[in-house]
């Protein structure tokens, strides 16, 4: 990196990544470890306690197991004093950290929070994976808000496309504020991808789903589904799985009540589904990598499954990855029973092939642009001969 290579290393600068959630744990791991790599920056990783043990494994995957928690002492975890707790923990701090610039992901209470956190502290703040938008406030909820108050706030934002990029265009942002990077979650599945191991040699699977079977992962936890659209979830995999009597599911079961709840009584001593503890994320690319198809509610397969060619169906009424629909990837079906079940049809008849399609969401190198930009935001007069 040219005049990076001969910077003093005792005067990098500490860029802190606050995460709170796996999803956030997996997606920013690349970063964390891609600053670690500068010459010129490191990472402190602050996390807030907003999934706890799950957001520390999901690290230590990627080696990274030193980590700073903040205080943890709520017995309401409404969202209201979540962003408050998180909010004054942050502050406290912010105080005395010495961040040189913070870095927020995503969608979550811990990154809208991280990022307000950063503003009133006045340290720099970027977006990871900014721009994304539903077109609707409420939809998901409370994601939808949380990304747009963190894009209003920050210094600069890492858009993973083009089209999001666009989208903060339209809002108003300067585009100098802009960077197109690619989705990091792209980076953290590629990497961890050429790690895994064969699906039915996972334990939770062992004896259950046999050598060679062809299966579709099933994924079912986001707010907007709880309760009846749910119920329509579990309706359709019943009888995608009686019309395909050659074809099993595997269903990592959510540990939050208002989905376990219904999955377990609606679900178990279905033949052919495997209902699993939540698995790592090792574990669950590895079922990406071999199903023949995927049905969930979740954002982040919808990014990481076109690396593996294998088709999406997003249950949900909307979508900010409209991406994955647009190059073919996914279809988004929402959670009327009977849609589910003629586009689960389809695709297990081949209809609905990923054949030739490229990744929209990244080629892998996502991570080193956004230190790149952070070296240059940080270092400016060292730039001249940076590639």
């Amino acid at each position: 990196k040219g005049n990076l290579l001969h910077f003093n290393t005792a005067d990098r600068k500490k860029v802190v990544c606050v995460v709170g959630t796996r999803p956030e744990a997996i997606k920013m791991a690349p970063v964390i470890n891609a600053l670690n790599r500068s010459p010129v920056l490191y990472a402190e990783v602050v996390l807030t306690g907003q999934h706890k043990d799950l957001v520390s494994s999901a690290l230590a995957l990627f080696g990274i197991i030193n980590v700073h928690w903040l205080p943890d002492e709520r017995t309401d975890h409404s969202l209201s004093a979540q962003a408050s707790g998180y909010l004054k923990e942050l502050g406290v701090y912010f105080e005395r950290s010495g961040a040189d610039y913070v870095l927020v992901h995503g969608d979550t209470t811990s990154g809208m929070v991280g990022a307000l956190a950063a503003f009133y502290a006045r340290i720099p703040v970027a977006h990871v994976e900014a721009g994304l938008r539903s077109g609707s406030l409420k939809d998901p909820f409370p994601e939808e808000a949380n990304r747009q108050i963190i894009d209003r706030i920050c210094d600069h934002l890492f858009a993973p496309t083009r089209q999001a990029a666009e989208a903060l265009l339209a809002e108003g942002i300067d585009a100098s504020k802009i960077s197109i990077t690619g989705n990091t979650v792209v980076d953290a599945a590629l990497e961890i991808s050429r790690r895994t191991k064969a699906v039915h040699e996972i334990e939770s699977l062992k004896d259950r789903l046999p050598e060679g079977a062809r299966f579709i992962l099933v994924t079912a936890h986001r707010r907007e589904n709880w309760g009846e659209p749910l119920c329509n979830i579990c309706r359709a995999i019943i009888a995608v799985l009686e019309q395909n009597p050659d074809i099993y599911a595997v269903l990592p079961v959510h540990q939050n009540p208002n989905v376990s709840s219904v999955i377990l009584d609606q679900l178990s001593g279905i033949d052919r589904l495997l209902l699993v503890p939540s698995l790592g994320y090792k574990e669950l690319i590895a079922l990406q990598q071999n199903a023949e198809l995927i049905m969930t509610d979740s954002g982040g397969i919808q990014e990481e499954a076109p690396s593996f060619n294998t088709p999406v169906l997003v249950m949900r009424n909307t979508t900010e990855r409209p991406e994955a629909i647009e190059a073919g990837c996914a279809q988004l079906v929402g959670t009327d029973t009977a849609n589910i079940i003629a586009a689960a049809n389809n695709a297990l008849s081949g209809v609905f092939s990923l054949e030739g399609v490229q990744n929209p969401f990244g080629d892998g190198t996502a991570s080193d642009q956004i230190v790149a930009c952070v070296e240059a935001a940080l270092f400016p007069h060292l730039q001249e001969e940076v590639a």
